[in-house]
């Protein structure tokens, strides 16, 4: 099945789907993706991952992990959302949301394990 973004938010930004970073060389902005199985948003799942400038990254903790991020020059909506649609490419023709995870997991991570079977 083809993946859907039915939506990109922040509840760090104002406007959530629309506002900008108020620091715009160093923002470490997390972002939630609202995603469902083409022609199913009634059963959506969301995706969170980050958008940080190069300076933002520079003051993450060394010898550490860290999260899915993408990082961009200045903070765009539309350049998160063309990168956004390209992965999201990389998981059509998966069934299970866990096929999907695994598919995308160094990008974005699942926000709630909910719709995982265990």
């Amino acid at each position: 099945m083809n993946i859907e973004l039915l939506g990109i938010s922040s509840d760090q930004l104002e406007p959530s789907t629309s506002g900008y970073p108020s620091d715009w060389e160093k923002f470490d902005v997390l972002m939630e993706l609202d995603l469902c199985f083409e022609n199913h948003q009634a059963d959506s799942v969301f995706f969170e991952f980050y958008v940080a400038s190069p300076k933002a990254i520079e003051k993450r903790g060394i010898n550490s992990f860290m999260p899915p991020t993408l990082v961009l020059e200045e903070f765009d909506w539309s350049v998160i959302r063309r990168h956004i649609s390209k992965l999201l490419l990389h998981a059509n023709g998966s069934k299970p949301w866990t096929e999907v995870a695994m598919r995308l997991s160094g990008q974005i991570r699942p926000t709630s394990l909910s719709c995982f079977p265990f």
